[in-house]
């Protein structure tokens, strides 16, 4: 037995350490969960801003409604310290037919443990988006409308949109799956400051792509393209510590924009039966 273990055990056996201290048992995390839904017509605009630690996700589905479903957790508190700081912590809910406006204020305070998890339902025919978080991923799925998503620390998923999109995050990667023939809409443009970028394209696809790194490669597993009757390779141009890619792909179109300042870039293609 080492000098500490007899340490600890003449400490025992003196009755110096209690003996809940002996085994301390782990505080189980305590967790709310709020639901709200509420009439919404395709056309309107969502705004969701979170002060507070979690993940978001959005999705767009055939209802003329919002659905909102929030899970708040609490860790390393005994129950009624953990009901009493989720307390502090609301979600505060406005809206009309055609405006919403989600909201959970406040940061927690240094050395808490409080998380929410946000899952949002919206008309995905046509819904305008605004999303700020202070500290969380967002996902954005199958919406049509005038999307912004801004992020101070995570990652940005986002998959089968159309319209125009406009994605920013300091710190975190971004994943983009685009789906269809063509970009529908006025654009999408992304940008990291730091962090991997990885956009999957189906192989038969019609925009004006751009991807550029600033500190950071490029790859690319995607078709040759047919210019002037010539199939043309995708080429990766270096420029100091730059790579940027620039290419039509199919017969052009609107403008897809992916940008990191520092991290990789990887452009794959999606095979066709997942058209």
């Amino acid at each position: 037995m080492s000098p500490l273990a007899r340490l600890i055990l003449a400490l025992v056996v003196a009755g110096q350490v209690p003996a809940e201290r002996q085994n301390p048992q782990p505080i189980a995390p305590l967790t709310e969960r709020m639901d709200k839904q509420f009439d919404f017509y395709p056309g309107g605009k969502v705004a969701i801003t979170s002060e507070v630690a979690g993940n978001l996700k959005v999705i767009g589905w055939n209802r003329s409604s919002v659905r909102i479903e929030a899970e708040k957790i609490v860790y390393q508190l005994p129950t009624d310290q953990a009901r009493a700081l989720a307390a502090q912590f609301p979600m505060a809910v406005r809206y009309t037919a055609t405006s919403a406006t989600i909201r959970f204020p406040g940061a927690p305070a240094a050395g808490s443990a409080v998380e929410i998890n946000v899952l949002v339902y919206v008309p995905g025919s046509k819904t305008d988006l605004a999303v700020r978080l202070a500290k969380g991923d967002a996902s954005v799925d199958r919406i049509n409308g005038w999307i912004e998503v801004n992020l101070e620390d995570g990652s940005l998923e986002a998959k089968s949109l159309e319209g125009y999109v406009s994605g920013a995050t300091r710190r975190g990667d971004i994943t983009v799956e685009l789906a269809g023939r063509r970009w529908l809409g006025h654009g999408f443009m992304a940008a990291t400051l730091a962090g991997r970028v990885a956009l999957r394209v189906p192989a038969l696809y019609s925009a004006a792509l751009q991807l550029e790194t600033r500190d950071g490669d490029i790859s690319v597993d995607y078709p040759e393209q047919m210019v002037d009757g010539e199939k043309v390779p995708l080429n990766v141009v270096t420029s100091k510590n730059a790579r940027s890619l620039k290419a039509t792909l199919g017969d052009g179109g609107a403008p897809v924009r992916l940008l990191t300042r520092a991290g990789d870039i990887r452009l794959e293609a999606i095979p066709q039966e997942r058209r």
